[in-house]
């Protein structure tokens, strides 16, 4: 039987999608999920996390379509004790698509904490950049708490180089009076990603003396190094696990929630 170049496209959507509806066509900047700016609502309900004396972070990142572990972590982040915020470090879809976006969003107001989420590479594919502008606000963006600054940090400049902006990373770690702790989707070291000057730029704010730690997803495994005493985690994909930070003044503990595995750090001052 003859299948059009229509047909196929169709195909290759539903098995995507798993059937999920859309609004225009998949390619298009339209929601069906009526959420905005939900980062920025967010910075708004996240009150004063430090109130105990200690920062308690869940952390996920690479969803992609991988919606039965999302939705399982979720419930377990639902049910951890004390958890005072949430990140999402990017790689929500695959495609960008607006069906994802929306099937993410699904799952996503069922966290019942303020949570934050970045744009992974994945997700600054064609609309992407419009989807998540309207979905969760810009995609660099900073708040404060009592004792320290919080970053996120748009990596995706092979995908969405109108919104990588090095230098703005750079004000806001010279901006702040604060320890700082930058989340980004991809690590700011990678040398797949960057040019050497591009690398060597972030790779010395990495290593700024006010940056204690740095996150990232984008490579599905678990790692934990170091440049120049700041520490710097890699989160695996959330198909594998998830973590949850402890910071206690300039004490890091990072428990690895599936596997059980537990790590202690001491923060540079």
């Amino acid at each position: 039987m003859r299948t059009s170049g229509v047909g196929i496209l169709l195909l290759i959507l539903t098995s995507l999608s798993g059937c999920a509806p859309f609004l225009d066509s998949p390619y298009s900047d339209q929601l069906l999920r009526s959420e905005r700016r939900l980062n920025q609502k967010s910075q708004g309900e996240i009150g004063n996390p430090e109130a105990d004396g200690t920062v308690r972070i869940a952390v996920i990142a690479d969803s992609h379509q991988n919606y039965r572990e999302l939705d399982e972590t979720i419930f377990a982040i639902n049910n951890a004790a004390d958890v005072d915020f949430v990140v999402n470090l990017g790689d929500f879809t695959n495609s960008g698509y607006n069906l994802e976006f929306d099937q993410f969003i699904d799952s996503y107001v069922q966290i019942r904490r303020p949570a934050f989420t970045l744009q992974g590479n994945h997700d600054s594919i064609g609309a992407g950049p419009a989807l998540f502008q309207k979905a969760f606000g810009g995609p660099n963006f900073w708040f404060e708490t009592s004792s320290k600054r919080w970053i996120f940090f748009h990596t995706n400049d092979l995908e969405d180089l109108e919104h990588f902006d090095p230098q703005w990373l750079k004000d806001a770690v010279d901006g702040s009076a604060k320890p700082v702790v930058i989340f980004s989707h991809a690590q700011l070291t990678d040398d797949a990603r960057y040019g050497a000057a591009t690398r060597a730029q972030l790779t010395a704010i990495q290593a700024d003396a006010k940056v204690v730690l740095t996150l990232n997803g984008h490579n599905h495994i678990y790692e934990l190094t170091d440049n120049a005493g700041t520490a710097v985690l890699q989160v695996p994909r959330v198909e594998n696990d998830w973590v949850l930070l402890e910071i206690q003044g300039t004490s890091l503990t990072i428990r690895q929630m599936k596997s059980g595995a537990s790590t202690s750090v001491t923060l540079k001052q």
